[in-house]
């Protein structure tokens, strides 16, 4: 059985949640893990979530993961400002 390593650390669930769909759509296995158990929020005390990956989809994850986080950084900034008419 191969051990699961950190490819991307997440600030809150919903944000580890979405990472974790993006690689599970692309064929990623991964699983869930966050600092310990909590009823209060995880970025109120700066806890975080990670997703794992295993040893051998490591470096195609965060591959994976880089780019998107590039493609989305273009699309925001290349987005037309429009003023509104009075």
């Amino acid at each position: 059985m191969s051990d699961w390593q950190t490819c991307y650390s997440a600030r809150t669930q919903p944000e580890a949640h979405l990472v974790k769909g993006f690689l599970e759509q692309r064929g990623v296995p991964c699983l869930l893990a966050s600092e310990g158990p909590s009823m209060y929020p995880s970025a109120a005390f700066g806890l975080r979530v990670d997703v794992l990956v295993p040893d051998e989809w490591l470096q195609v994850a965060q591959k994976l993961v880089e780019r998107r986080g590039r493609r989305r950084e273009k699309r925001v900034l290349a987005l037309p400002l429009r003023r509104r008419r009075a």
